[in-house]
């Protein structure tokens, strides 16, 4: 847990170097981390969606082969430092936010349309293309009907949002040219949409663009993946996958890099539920773990093929920024309004004690608004314990038809020793339908109030009007 320190014998200045100086040492990369960032050039700063050809989709490095059983696989985790680093300066003045969310279903992907003749790379690239015209056209719908004006305005989609019908694998190769395609493209898409939006045109905006998940094959497994239908092969014998399911985080406004491309940062999901592939079951109905090098894996179906996959993935969050990578996650790039990513199942782990090395990747860990994006994770305003700086929660959930809501959390209640609590009055912020950009997707526009750190909106009821008319609905 980062706990909130305070460093009176340091300036300001120094912090800051301190806090830096964190983040660029030394986390591990691995699942290709370093070169997801580094996958495509270009974006340009406004006015069109320009952005650097690529030549070819770099291949996504293996992972370091764990070592043979039985000797348990050595995890190295970063230890914490003996104090937390000091926070950024206290904004003073109040944000007005707006946000919009995209409901749509992510969690049935649609129909395997890969045509007879049609290699699997051009059947993602086609697939890919079209989830960027539907996000391309919900921001067009959406983003100039604003009821009101904003500091910033965030857009904000569900998990899995990229991802293609794994049903669409037909050899154990086509796993690895997807992931390929899917690193480069999406980067691609994401950085075409930002640049469709300048700033000086439609305001400070930043994309939380949802999620994609790629696989990486671990070393070790030479082997090639038996079918699903095969018995005469052992749990253990399965060829092991880790996972990376991502987003990516873009803004208009940020200072270009010296190429003229945006900023951009990359926050990974930790904890694969067993509902992001298809599982095996066992008799009692449960999805099946395999322990093999001393690492749990779900056992799951792709395509016509039983692979391994990784429970808890070592991907660490990496930024692109004036020109250079870093590991980190700038989560602040506006000031005043530092926000937090929860990634589906990583959202009841966070805050706690072994998820420190990835809150120590965040930029400002007295984040304030907290984004929950996900695929049938719920959110528990009033049960689940947060940070005494968050004040708002974004839910933006793909099972099923879609679910968007936002809660404004109550000042906390007693802390625990470790700083975090419940809050216990909670109130939904109202959204309105602005656009309906495709079939079964529908764009919400809200807006809210940021306080500065240690001030909490009021929640009591009668609660005073939003700051901001959000008019007649629209019919679904």
């Amino acid at each position: 847990m980062a706990h909130q320190h305070t460093v009176d014998s340091e300036e300001p200045s120094a912090q800051g170097t301190r806090r830096r100086s964190l983040l660029r040492a030394g986390l591990a990369l691995p699942l290709g981390s370093t070169a997801l960032l580094a996958a495509c050039g270009g974006g340009g700063n406004g006015g069109g969606a320009s952005f650097a050809p690529v030549a070819s989709a770099p291949p996504v490095p293996e992972t370091a082969p764990p070592p043979p059983e039985p000797t348990p696989a050595a995890v190295a985790v970063e230890a914490p430092p003996v104090e937390a680093p000091p926070p950024k300066p206290v904004q003073e003045a109040v944000k007005n936010v707006r946000v919009l969310n995209l409901q749509t279903p992510t969690y049935t992907p649609p129909a395997n349309q890969r045509l007879p003749s049609e290699d699997i790379k051009t059947y993602t690239q086609r697939a890919l293309q079209e989830k960027f015209t539907l996000l391309r056209d919900a921001l067009t719908q959406g983003l100039p009907k604003k009821s009101a004006e904003s500091d910033l305005c965030y857009f904000v989609v569900p998990e899995f949002f990229w991802n293609v019908n794994w049903d669409a694998v037909q050899t154990e190769d086509d796993i690895k040219v997807f992931s390929n395609t899917c690193v480069v493209e999406v980067q691609k898409h994401v950085r075409a949409l930002i640049a469709l939006f300048p700033q000086e045109q439609y305001g400070k905006l930043a994309l939380l663009p949802g999620t994609a998940q790629v696989l990486t094959k671990q070393r070790i497994d030479a082997t090639p993946a038996p079918l699903a239908d095969d018995k005469n092969v052992s749990d253990k014998d399965l060829p092991s996958y880790e996972a990376l399911n991502y987003v990516l985080v873009i803004d208009n406004f940020s200072e270009a890099n010296p190429d003229g491309s945006r900023p951009i940062a990359m926050w990974p999901k930790r904890n694969v539920s067993h509902i992001d592939f298809t599982a095996f079951k066992n008799t009692a109905g449960r999805a099946m773990e395999v322990t093999k090098y001393g690492q749990k894996y779900w056992k799951v179906r792709l395509g016509p093929y039983k692979i391994l996959v990784l429970k808890q993935s070592t991907a660490t969050a990496i930024s692109l920024a004036g020109g250079k990578q870093f590991k980190g996650f700038d989560n602040d790039p506006l000031g005043g309004v530092p926000f937090g990513v929860d990634v589906c199942l990583d959202y009841l782990s966070a805050y706690t004690e072994e998820d420190y090395t990835r809150r120590a990747q965040i930029e400002d860990t007295n984040y304030i608004i907290d984004f929950l994006i996900a695929c049938g994770m719920t959110a528990d305003p009033s049960t689940h314990k947060y940070l005494p700086s968050v004040q708002y929660i974004v839910r933006n959930d793909g099972m099923g038809s879609g679910t968007c809501e936002i809660f404004k959390l109550s000042a906390p209640a007693d802390k625990t020793d470790d700083g975090i609590s419940t809050r216990p009055r909670n109130l939904m912020v109202p959204q309105a339908k602005v656009a309906s950009p495709g079939p079964n997707s529908i764009l919400f526009d809200s807006y809210f109030a940021v306080h500065p750190l240690g001030q909490y909106p009021s929640t009591e009821i009668p609660t005073d009007p939003l700051p901001s008319p959000l008019g007649t609905p629209m019919s679904a």
